[in-house]
């Protein structure tokens, strides 16, 4: 096999290596999903949902937690088909052949408004179901509650700044 011969075939090979490798990356995300969001930025206040307060519950605190969701299930539902809703118009807006800035800033505006209150609403109810625990429980959901939340890094766990940050 000539020189040029070799090349050409480790060339291919490189290129079809690389191929799949991106194919098999492409249907990993597409499989897979996108990485999960944990929480906000480092340092902000959060995470109490009936999943973590679960950790802190006796079996008859999470009954009564699961009656109180039980209950309140229609509500809960009910928002989130107005959100889904909110969001079906949004991307609507935004595939139109000509985009009114001002109409999508409404209903931006107007869904942003209704996740807020959704939320706000859905925290409510965790925390006057908070409030009916005892002491020690409570304590342990407030230090919990307030626990500045870190995001993982990004970088291969490496703490030094990326090249794009600077010296």
């Amino acid at each position: 096999m000539s020189r040029t011969m070799k090349w050409i075939v480790a060339g291919l090979a490189l290129s079809l290596a690389a191929n799949v490798f991106f194919v098999g990356f492409a249907i990993g995300k597409r499989v897979i999903g996108p990485e999960p969001i944990h929480g906000g930025p480092p340092g902000v206040y959060g995470g109490l949902n009936m999943r973590t307060l679960g950790r802190y519950l006796s079996p008859a605190e999470k009954e009564a937690a699961r009656e109180l969701l039980k209950n309140s299930r229609r509500n809960l539902r009910e928002n989130a088909g107005l959100i889904r809703r909110s969001e079906r118009q949004l991307r609507s807006l935004l595939l139109a052949e000509k985009v009114d800035p001002q109409e999508v800033a409404r209903a931006l505006d107007a869904h942003e408004k209704l996740v807020s209150e959704t939320h706000l609403a859905n925290r409510r109810l965790v925390l006057e179901f908070v409030a009916t625990l005892d002491v020690e429980t409570r304590r342990a959901v407030a230090n919990d509650l307030f626990k500045p939340r870190r995001r993982p890094l990004h970088n291969g766990g490496d703490r030094r700044p990326n090249r794009r940050d600077g010296p």
